[in-house]
């Protein structure tokens, strides 16, 4: 595996150095990470599936995931909801379990698998997340509403799946012993109590040791930063010998840590920039990695059978198993078709995929494995395609006629 962690150096490097112009082009760093792995990877192909399922393999993906769910609470602007609360609760609330019963009726007979596994593999390809598509968000031909609403849902609803997805995990591994969905539920619930105790804790004491410290002249800047780096480390780290679910703890680390920083008015500030960079880039730089490890992984699927059940599931889960519940959930609710259809269509799937696909590729039975790792690369690429490098055009057909120009005036 080193010569492949080499190349992706290399590939990072490249790009770090002329992304501004690929962006022009709508290459982001991930397309092109993504182009790059799956170029390697046919060099490499005997070693990918054995490199990925390692114990090293799986940690570093485990604290990767907590960086970016402790960042992705953070840096949610404006409050909870950003001033888009009942579109965000629609979506978190109703549409986002609405998805997951979908995904499963749909997925038991197109997969030929367990009611658990299609839930594990659901909570994979369902989450949003627009680290390779960040230019819808800014897209001025949208409404601002609807740019809220979608940050605010791929900011929580990573943190959302994350129980879902360790307890479809937790009932997979006891079937070999009886334990079953009963026993998968004894152990979920305390894990998710005690991550919710530990991260509440440490990220209020870090926040407000932040804060004082901020305050007083106690801590540099650079302190700061790196602080805000190894508060979801540690909060990952405390929360695993308590059995807790450190994905979850980590996410409210985050979530506790931004008002204990800034303090009683701090749901509606932002975290300075100054201190959030390092986070911030690291998470970059760990999901510019886990582009590329998709990358070589995708090259695997290029030259196996072609299950088109499977690539019916995925397209189906990167449509309308999106756009469905999208649709149900803003019944009633005054906004437009074309807001809507914006909501459904407009959801890449990103990092967290990606994460879920491989920390399941190491948890779960060797068919199963295979399923979810096979759709995992459907589901992304198929949203690399539309949302990256025909997420403008999307956008553009989706956007409400503003013939006045005001929406790119107020934006």
């Amino acid at each position: 595996m080193i010569p492949l962690l080499v190349c992706c150096t290399v590939a990072i490097l490249a790009w770090s150095l002329v992304g501004a112009r690929l962006q022009r082009w709508h290459f982001s760093g991930p397309v092109v990470m993504v182009l790059s792995g799956i170029a390697i990877g046919f060099a490499f192909q005997d070693s990918i599936e054995t490199g990925l399922n390692t114990q090293l393999a799986e940690h570093i993906v485990e604290l990767i995931l907590a960086l970016l769910l402790f960042v992705d609470a953070t840096e949610v602007r404006g409050g909870f909801f950003a001033g888009a609360r009942g579109p965000v609760l629609r979506l978190l609330l109703i549409a986002l379990p609405v998805s997951i019963v979908l995904a499963v009726v749909v997925g038991v007979p197109l997969l030929g698998t367990s009611v658990f596994a299609v839930l594990a593999i659901a909570c994979i390809v369902l989450p949003i997340d627009f680290a390779p598509a960040a230019e819808l968000l800014r897209d001025p031909r949208l409404p601002r509403r609807t740019r809220h609403a979608l940050a605010v849902e791929s900011g929580y609803n990573d943190g959302i799946f994350s129980p879902i997805f360790a307890f479809a995990l937790i009932v997979l591994g006891l079937s070999e012993t009886n334990g079953g969905p009963l026993g998968a539920l004894e152990e979920a619930i305390p894990a998710a109590g005690y991550a919710v105790l530990v991260g509440g804790i440490i990220g209020g004491a870090a926040g407000l040791g932040a804060r004082l410290g901020a305050r007083r002249g106690w801590a540099t800047p650079s302190g700061l930063r790196i602080a805000m780096v190894l508060v979801p480390v540690v909060t990952y780290a405390c929360a695993l010998p308590l059995h807790g679910n450190g994905f979850v703890a980590a996410f409210i680390a985050g979530l506790v840590y931004k008002p204990a920083r800034l303090g009683r008015r701090g749901f509606r500030k932002n975290i300075p920039h100054a201190e959030l960079s390092l986070a911030d880039d690291l998470g970059v730089l760990s999901s510019l990695v886990m582009w590329f490890v998709f990358g070589a992984v995708a090259s695997l699927i290029l030259v196996t059978p072609v299950e088109w059940s499977w690539i019916l599931f995925a397209l189906l889960a990167l449509t309308l198993l999106r756009i469905v519940p999208v649709l149900l959930a803003f019944l009633g609710s005054g906004s437009t078709l074309r807001e809507q259809a914006a909501l459904g269509l407009l959801g890449p799937r990103g990092t967290s995929s990606i994460v879920f696909g491989l920390l399941a590729f190491n948890a779960m039975r060797d068919d199963d494995a295979n399923i979810a790792l096979y759709v995992l690369i459907v589901v992304v690429l198929g949203s690399v395609v539309l949302h990256s490098l025909f997420g403008r055009r999307l956008a553009g057909a989706l956007a409400a006629p503003d013939p006045a120009g005001i929406s790119a005036r107020r934006s």
